[in-house]
């Protein structure tokens, strides 16, 4: 049983009597030994450390039954349970809110007279704490307590208070109750708004529409758009779609909307937080399939508007955007935005060195393979007269639409976009554009590569046909050489396709260079020897026999390079194929059998026979003499 100590070691009251302490008189009545509100106060934050707050808080409700009318008393009480000179007790505050309580029920006048003498006594901070716990806990009309109060600051304190831990509705009618007070309805504003929750928020924004209060939405909406709100995009993503969802307050999701990107720009083109930079995230991970900003730009980039302030707000939004949804939004603008709007946006970043985002709206373009916007796009840039590394960058975006590794635009649509160009202004681009796509070959079918080079235009100089003719023959080549054939014998019987194909159409020049290139390239990569015995393989399966034989004679004739492992390999996989005796004979004696140095050609002989090649070990010792 908790005992209430004696003030001093004595057994008596105090000096003064207790007719002028209430405490006093009610300690007297209940039989306890006199205490100082001070001690109570001691003895109420031991309790509450030892014994639990149950027994706190009755022992709380009795000093408080005692100090109520006594402001000085109770002042001196809560100061102690405040503890802000003393050791920590934790859970403090309840008895704390408990006094608060007691003095709001004695009446506005009774309150503020406390809060005067809290700050006589030099305590500010538990003054705030009062009036805080005033507007949490009271209860009427605080718009007209907040009219007794002197200091405007008190006045915000109070009301913010209470918009923050009263229902949404009501902090929207403290809001307009006090509007005639700008000071206290930015202060409920901006406090719901930086600590209330979105569906909070939400729920305060259909209040305010309800009631009419129009300027109040229109401020919130902007406080909370604002980059110095403190709230991220996917707050702003996730309150949007709150607003959305209701038909009556999708004026203010809009208007949210438009004031969110309008404040990505006001971020500058600098890389900030991911969560400020990246709307596109935000509203993808909220609405997958919501078409949100999709929408958005569809209808401020047709064309039929000052386009703008949307297009600067793509290029900011594209260059903050690394996550989820980036590519709903490129096929959307690529589907939508009229050319010359892509146009700009493109020019705007690759001016601005994002040449990575502009590539991604080209390709989409690209991939939808719709002509006529293709040509209208390409017909646009000729007429800015772009220089020729810009033009080559523009053209490798249009016809790589599934990216730089993978398979170039089809010859039918190359094919449309240059004859839309042929029609117009961008003639030019549309031959540049043929030019290209023909030394795009990475899988691309023999009849395709041959169809796109006979359109070039036959003329002398790098830009005529037989000089791009000769570069396919180049870059077949060095496509060959990335796949790890003869693992992947479906490459190298592409390029066998393709060189018979160019053979037949007359590109002889661009056959001859291909196999002269790759002969000589193979020789720099270890392990190459089995692709160019397997080339020669199916060179000769399409009728490219004298090819096949040239292409094996110029590998081998590498005398420094080629070891006799490498021709032990070649020798091999020409047996499993059965290419033909004599062809294998006279490569042999034509290559390796003339090399100057006899030391190397006695090495190749003896690994021949070792590998239980006999004939071919003949083949080297008959070109050799």
């Amino acid at each position: 049983m908790w005992v209430i100590a004696a003030r001093n070691g004595g057994t008596e009251g105090s000096a003064g009597g207790n007719e002028d302490r209430p405490w006093a008189r009610w300690f007297a009545r209940s039989g306890s030994l006199q205490v100082e509100p001070a001690e109570a106060g001691e003895q109420a934050r031991t309790l509450l450390s030892e014994e639990g707050q149950a027994a706190a808080l009755r022992f709380n409700e009795r000093v408080l039954d005692t100090l109520t009318g006594d402001l000085a008393g109770l002042v001196e009480y809560v100061t102690v349970l405040d503890g802000a000179k003393a050791d920590e007790v934790l859970n403090t505050q309840k008895l704390i809110d408990h006094a608060f309580a007691r003095v709001s029920g004695q009446g506005v006048d009774r309150f503020v007279a406390w809060l005067a003498e809290l700050r006589t006594q030099g305590h500010p901070a538990i003054a705030v704490q009062a009036l805080h716990a005033y507007g949490r806990l009271a209860d009427g009309d605080l718009a007209a307590v907040a009219t007794s109060l002197e200091s405007a600051a008190d006045r915000v304190i109070l009301i913010a208070a209470a918009a923050l831990h009263r229902p949404p509705e009501d902090a929207a009618r403290l809001a307009i109750e006090t509007e005639h007070d700008a000071s206290i309805a930015y202060a409920v504003i901006h406090d719901v708004l930086r600590q209330r929750t979105v569906p909070d928020i939400a729920r305060f924004l259909r209040a305010l529409q309800l009631l009419g209060a129009t300027e109040l939405v229109n401020d919130t909406v902007k406080q909370f758009a604002a980059t110095s709100s403190g709230r991220s995009n996917l707050d702003k993503a996730l309150l949007y779609v709150a607003l959305n969802a209701s038909p009556r307050l999708r004026e203010i999701a809009l208007d949210l909307l438009w004031r969110t990107l309008g404040a990505i720009g006001d971020l500058g083109r600098a890389p900030g937080p991911a969560q400020q930079q990246d709307l596109v995230a935000a509203f993808w991970e909220l609405s997958p399939g919501g078409r949100v900003l999709e929408d958005w730009f569809r209808l401020r980039l047709d064309g039929s508007e000052n386009a703008e302030e949307a297009r600067e707000q793509v290029v900011l939004l594209l260059r903050g955007s690394r996550g989820p949804g980036r590519d709903s939004l490129l096929a959307a603008l690529a589907g939508d935005a009229t050319p010359m709007n892509l146009k700009r946006i493109c020019e705007t970043l690759m001016e601005e060195g994002d040449e990575a985002q502009a590539a991604m709206i080209v390709r989409a373009l690209a991939h939808s393979g719709h002509i006529e916007r293709l040509g209208d796009f390409l017909d646009r840039w000729s007429w800015a007269q772009p220089s020729a590394e810009t033009t080559r960058k523009l053209l490798h975006w249009v016809l790589t639409p599934e990216g730089a590794d993978r398979e170039p635009m089809g010859s039918a649509v190359v094919e449309g976009i240059a004859a839309y160009l042929a029609d117009g202004h961008g003639k030019t681009l549309g031959e540049d554009l043929r030019r290209q796509a023909a030394t795009l070959v990475r899988l691309r079918p023999a009849q395709e590569i041959v169809g796109l080079l006979e359109h070039v235009p036959s003329r002398v100089g790098r830009r005529g046909r037989s000089a791009v003719a000769a570069d396919v023959g180049w870059r077949l080549a060095a496509d060959l050489l990335v796949y790890p054939a003869p693992t992947e014998e479906a490459y190298v019987a592409w390029y066998a396709e393709c060189l018979a194909a160019l053979e037949a159409a007359g590109f002889t020049d661009a056959v001859r260079t291909s196999w002269h290139h790759l002969a000589d390239e193979a020789i720099d990569r270890r392990g190459a020897g089995p692709t160019i015995a397997e080339t020669a393989h199916q060179l000769r399966r399409n009728e490219l026999a004298d090819t096949a034989d040239r292409l094996l004679i110029r590998y081998l004739d590498q005398a420094q390079s080629v070891t006799p492992g490498d021709i032990v390999g070649i020798t091999t996989r020409l047996r499993l194929h059965r290419y033909p005796e004599a062809s294998r004979a006279r490569v042999l004696q034509r290559s390796v059998g003339r090399w100057q140095d006899r030391a190397r050609v006695d090495a190749v002989v003896e690994t021949l026979i070792a590998a239980g090649q006999d004939e071919e070990a003949e083949w080297v010792r008959a070109g050799s003499s």
